[in-house]
């Protein structure tokens, strides 16, 4: 049975998937579901899948994980750092929950079961993942698309305790105190491998790239909203400073994480290193 779309028309998507009887059996429940004519294009390297988004950004990617240059939750990492504007419907070859639910922590809006999953299951997880992601990202009329009010025009307030984890240089933990994981609201063995970006609010993770990527060594406070796995949304404040280990200047990021509170409120902070300088 074909899907209609609250916008009119069949959605505009893009399957990334090499295996080419899985790219088969996906690209028959789309026409399915929104018939032969639906726009729907297929690429099998997440490079090209780059390139398909620059050259035009589709509606939603249908992602498998295990592709020629990209392995696992990487390929949804490299998809929000260059395409946080387009959500995400995983689409793998396993049943595992526990994948699954770091899926979904990461930025992807649902994880679906090649092989499990209907026509129609697989069309209404597009929609939802559709509406979900510009809900998300709505901004209301007039409403500047930069959330990020400074501290003196509205009381933002910083203090509290510190911890201490360690991310690499593109801001992946790849260590933690317990203190640092509770902060974040995650297991201390699931914060390992997360990139901070993926824990942003979509409309700050620029934010957090320019100030990583900042070439000055001034040390300078960014603020980011951080959304909690429950989906609640808390302000950290992350002052930088650039660590050299010999042969890159910028091969590590000493950073000061704190909460910050519209009310004069805050919570604990966190003190984390962004490293990597043991690399040549």
């Amino acid at each position: 049975m074909e899907q209609e779309q609250t916008s009119g028309g069949p959605p505009d998507l893009l399957v990334v998937e090499d295996n080419t009887l899985h790219a088969r059996l996906v690209l028959t429940m789309l026409s399915e579901a929104w018939g032969d004519e639906a726009p729907v294009r297929h690429v099998k390297r997440l490079e090209s899948a780059l390139d398909a988004i620059v050259e035009s950004a589709p509606d939603c990617v249908l992602l498998d994980l295990v592709l020629p240059d990209a392995d696992g939750l990487e390929a949804v990492d490299a998809l929000l750092l260059h395409a946080a504007h387009v959500p995400i419907v995983v689409l793998s070859a396993h049943k595992d929950d526990h994948l699954a639910l770091r899926a979904v922590r990461r930025g992807a809006q649902d994880y679906l079961v090649k092989g499990t999953v209907t026509a129609d299951a697989l069309a209404r997880s597009v929609q939802l993942a559709i509406q979900r992601h510009h809900a998300e990202n709505r901004v209301a009329p007039g409403q500047s698309p930069d959330p990020q009010p400074t501290p003196a025009a509205t009381g933002d307030t910083a203090e509290g305790p510190t911890a201490v984890a360690i991310l690499d240089n593109e801001g992946a933990v790849v260590f933690a105190e317990e203190d640092a994981a509770d902060m974040l609201g995650l297991p201390l063995a699931e914060v390992i491998g997360v990139p901070l970006v993926a824990m942003c609010h979509p409309a700050d993770m620029d934010r957090w790239r320019v100030a990583i990527e900042k070439e000055d060594e001034d040390l300078e406070e960014v603020i980011v909203r951080v959304v909690h796995p429950s989906g609640a949304e808390f302000r950290l404040g992350i002052t930088l400073e650039p660590l050299s280990n010999g042969h890159n200047p910028r091969a590590a990021f000493l950073a000061m994480f704190q909460h910050h509170s519209d009310e004069g409120t805050a919570s604990s902070g966190a003190y984390a290193v962004v490293s990597g300088w043991g690399d040549e």
